[in-house]
């Protein structure tokens, strides 16, 4: 693993100096230009700002590639590496049930029938639509509310038809985006289309098909009634009067299914090679858990025992301020004992490139201050009277150690189970994490709590 770090400063800079270079240049001509000149430069100024923009990328999705056996027979094979680790790693913990679906998961590649989630909020809508769906024998169908649609329940669906109102809501684009990324078929259904006049439907199906075109065709966007509907008929008599009453019309939804029987007829590989896929993912998902809870509680008395080496040697070398780098060896061989419990393979070269990168990470985020502060004040604000000498610096570097391995361990967490030589540090990840770890322990009753337990450690 090797450390890469940005240069954004120099870049700025020399955009900066660039830009000031043009506009001593152009001084000259631009007090010779008059009022019309400068107005036609503001204009010309403007128009440029105005197409870059334009000219911006916005984020958008890839399309993915359909999948390949090989890529759900790779996805098995993972799960059943990862319950292979926990085995060695903690060969009491109970995996039966885990092992088990693993199990059944290749007799699924052929699966004939398929499961369709109606997704949306409203509860008569979603019951007419599966009457009038039951016709499809092969479909199973499932009424799941947005709110409740959760990985393991999303994992056993095939296709997931999306009810819904209008434009998408939030809540709605990240159903659709969960689903590209997971290799699941997505129907987006302009419901209640009886509601809109022609020209509106055809808008708002029009605005969802352009946020939506990268990652689902537009044969996957329709408009339907899934509830019968009321309309009023007026019927005029030849002396002027006329009668009114109310007409049923029937629920619309042929659209829905002649497009669910085309998915069935030209798809039925790809959904259950999907369907497999993501419940193998779950898996391998559920059993990283497991891992990571054992791993973790064989890190935690690693940290625990260099937070108090740290703590030990800044109190017998007090310094005016804090140098973390100072720690470098003492906090690289951290790193390197807690990269063996995540198999990560580092050296101790590599692990102190690393200590000096999270010391140089914690000084620029402002860590180093605000926690000795707060150290500092904790003592000052109570009953404990041992902070003559470096007590201030050691319990502040036994406490900015632990972030530090508490940051590596919720990184380590992340990354693949062999990774390759090549792999580089994700600064910006691990960034991150020292910033989520800091807010989560700098609670003044966490912090009372940790100087007294640091304090007889200095003793």
């Amino acid at each position: 693993m090797t450390v890469q770090i940005k240069k954004p400063i120099l870049v700025v800079g020399l955009g900066i100096s660039f830009l000031l270079w043009i506009a001593e240049s152009l001084h000259q001509e631009i007090m010779a230009i008059g009022e019309w000149g400068i107005l036609s430069l503001m204009a010309v100024g403007t128009g440029f700002w105005l197409w870059q923009k334009q000219g911006e990328k916005k984020p958008s999705f890839k399309g993915i590639s359909p999948l390949t056996l090989t890529e759900v027979q790779q996805s098995i094979s993972q799960a059943e590496q990862t319950l292979d680790y926990i085995k060695k790693e903690n060969p009491d913990c109970n995996l039966s049930q885990l092992e088990s679906q693993l199990k059944q998961l290749p007799k699924k590649l052929n699966n004939s029938s398929l499961a369709i989630g109606l997704v949306g909020n409203s509860k008569s809508e979603k019951n007419s639509l599966q009457n009038n769906l039951r016709e499809i024998e092969t479909f199973k169908e499932f009424d799941v509310r947005e709110q409740d649609l959760s990985e393991n329940i999303s994992s056993q669906l095939d296709i997931i038809v999306l009810l819904v109102s209008g434009d998408l809501t939030d809540s709605q684009w990240q159903i659709i985006k969960n689903c590209h990324q997971k290799h699941q078929r997505c129907l987006i259904i302009l419901n209640k289309q009886d509601k809109y006049n022609l020209e509106d439907k055809e808008i708002i199906l029009q605005q969802i098909k352009q946020r939506v075109n990268i990652i689902i065709p537009d044969d996957d966007v329709m408009a339907i009634n899934s509830l019968p509907s009321q309309q009023k008929v007026r019927q005029y008599q030849a002396d002027g009067s006329y009668q009114e009453w109310l007409e049923t019309k029937p629920a619309k939804i042929e659209d829905l299914t002649a497009r669910l029987e085309g998915i069935l007829n030209q798809d039925r590989q790809q959904l259950s090679w999907g369907k497999v896929w993501r419940e193998a993912e779950l898996i391998k998902e559920q059993s990283k858990l497991i891992l990571n809870k054992i791993r973790r509680n064989y890190a935690l008395p690693v940290i625990e025992r260099y937070q108090w080496i740290a703590a030990g040697a800044a109190f017998a070398n007090p310094v005016s301020s804090l140098d973390l780098l100072a720690t470098a060896a003492i906090n690289g061989q951290m790193i390197v004992d807690l990269s063996k419990l995540y198999q990560q393979k580092l050296t101790l070269n590599q692990g102190q490139t690393i200590s000096a990168t999270i010391a140089k990470l914690m000084i620029k985020l402002g860590l180093v201050e605000l926690s000795t502060h707060a150290i500092s004040s904790v003592l000052k604000s109570n009953a404990i009277t041992y902070v003559a000498g470096g007590a201030t610096q050691g319990i502040s570097a036994a406490y900015l150690t632990r972030i530090a391995g508490l940051s590596l361990v919720e990184y380590f967490q992340e990354q693949p189970l062999e990774p390759d030589n090549n792999q580089t540090l994700d600064i910006e990840n691990l960034s991150d994490k020292i910033k989520h770890i800091f807010e989560q322990t700098r609670r003044r009753e966490i912090l009372q709590t940790f100087v007294k337990q640091t304090v007889p450690k200095l003793g």
